[in-house]
């Protein structure tokens, strides 16, 4: 609980001095909100986990990601910059780790590892587009896993967060984020990514998905665009409904992670499938009010 009121009292300190500063995300093409907002949600997090988990050998991992994204909110850095710089934190994690690597069971090369942290850093960054999102599949996530100041953090951030928000997690935050989460629940699977993959199931399926889109379409797959699933699921649903809607279906993709079971990827593969359904249904009915 210590954690939920330090992080509370950071964000509404630092929104303040955001607004003061102009430290802004402001509204454009591709962003749903009308307003400008500070950022700084991960900033809170940031300083309530230096205060926490300053032992927790994740934390100092994740914090070059912490600072990427602070540079990333100030600067909008390029995608190319970003890759490498998340590609040379996975590579410290792995030789740091020193962790055996594992697809269901499968003994693999640690390559694989450093591929899938990769992805799945930018991955949350990737799907922070929707007000309460990130922070409210993180919640669920790291408390099934044991990170409990990680998600007593979020809560303090949270309440700011949610629809309409007035304050953003940006960059700074859904990369520190990701990076924590990811490495985190590799370590509670024991360096299995097979079953972190299914229990990261929301954001592994949204990150796959994007840069397939993009490929099929013939678009740099590594372009910004608002077509991502909770940009349709919040202009078909509203942003309360898509929100819910969308945690729900994390949390399922979290208890299929949870089973530690290979057959359980059949289930997975088929809300894959229901979320791909969903999607194609609700752009096309896009689609056709644009029409």
């Amino acid at each position: 609980m210590t954690e939920f009121l330090t992080s509370f009292l950071l964000t509404c300190v630092l929104a303040y001095f955001g607004k003061k500063t102009g430290f802004l995300d402001h509204p454009s093409s591709r962003k749903t909100h009308r307003k400008a907002v500070p950022p700084v949600g991960g900033i809170a997090l940031f300083l309530t986990l230096l205060m926490f988990e300053r032992d927790n050998p994740i934390f100092l991992y994740s914090t070059p990601m912490f600072v990427l994204g602070l540079f990333d909110d100030l600067f909008d850095l390029s995608y190319r910059l970003k890759l490498i710089v998340t590609g040379l934190v996975s590579l410290w994690f792995v030789v740091s780790a020193s962790t055996d690597t594992f697809i269901f069971g499968l003994e693999v090369h640690p390559v694989f590892l450093l591929v899938w942290l990769a992805g799945m850093m930018n991955a949350f960054n990737v799907i922070d587009g929707l007000d309460g999102l990130l922070g409210g599949i993180s919640i669920v996530s790291s408390f099934l896993i044991g990170e409990k100041s990680l998600a007593f953090s979020l809560l303090g951030f949270l309440p700011m967060n949610l629809p309409p928000a007035r304050v953003f997690l940006g960059n700074n935050g859904a990369f520190f984020v990701g990076a924590f989460l990811s490495m985190s629940t590799v370590r509670f699977f024991h360096g299995d990514v097979g079953f972190a993959t299914l229990f990261l199931g929301l954001p592994f399926y949204e990150i796959v998905f994007s840069f397939l889109r993009r490929v099929v379409s013939g678009r740099n797959p590594f372009s910004a665009d608002e077509l991502h699933i909770h940009h349709v699921f919040s202009r078909k649903l509203g942003k309360w409904r898509a929100l819910i809607l969308l945690v729900a279906f994390s949390f399922l993709f979290n208890l299929l992670g949870l089973t530690e079971k290979f057959h359980v990827l059949f289930l997975f593969l088929l809300l894959c499938g229901v979320l791909f359904l969903s999607y194609s249904m609700f752009q096309s009915s896009d689609c056709n009010l644009d029409l």
